[in-house]
């Protein structure tokens, strides 16, 4: 049994510091990421391989592990569709009726974008590639949609989990299993 440690990439450096929709938007972390990223690796127990979403801030989160950062390109976050880039206030200004009922339900799917089952199925693939290949324990830094969809299979609960969290998985005969999430 493996211990696989899945791990949301720290906070981004967002434009103009305002929140955005950023989807497969490639923008780096800013210094609080980085703080949130050393501090993330300082408490991580040891790992034998660490493997990444092809996106900077996933990548830069990544490195602060210590170790050569495999890419993994089916680990990348949902494309937003239409939403994708926009701030929130774009967002809230141009779709404001779908942006008040994601207020209460951030399931529902945004127009133009990637079918999230698809992306769970791409997402799910290099998850049991990395746990498969790598010699021991690992970490894998991915993104808080695709997070939470595969959570949401694993478990039948949606959440995304927060910057830097760190979610304990077990790989055992195929499966994943949730052991534990920690903030760090």
């Amino acid at each position: 049994m493996k211990k696989v440690y899945l791990i949301r990439h720290a906070l981004p450096a967002f434009p103009g510091g305002s929140k955005m929709c950023i989807g497969i938007t490639d923008i780096p972390i800013g210094q609080q990421g980085m703080e949130q990223a050393k501090s993330m690796a300082a408490a991580l127990p040891p790992v034998t391989a660490v493997y990444s979403s092809p996106l900077r801030r996933a990548i830069q989160t990544a490195q602060a592990i210590g170790q050569p950062v495999r890419i993994l390109s089916g680990l990348r976050e949902m494309y937003a569709g239409e939403w994708d880039g926009l701030t929130f206030a774009q967002i809230r200004q141009r779709y404001p009726e779908l942006y008040a009922a994601r207020g209460l339900d951030q399931t529902l799917p945004l127009p133009g974008a990637e079918d999230e089952e698809a992306a769970l199925v791409r997402f799910r693939i290099d998850m049991e590639k990395a746990a498969t290949e790598a010699p021991g324990d690992l970490a894998i830094v991915a993104h808080g949609g695709i997070i939470a969809k595969f959570l949401q299979q694993l478990t039948g609960t949606w959440r995304k989990p927060d910057y830097t969290e760190v979610l304990t998985l077990f790989w055992k005969d195929g499966t994943f299993e949730l052991k534990e999430s920690v903030s760090l």
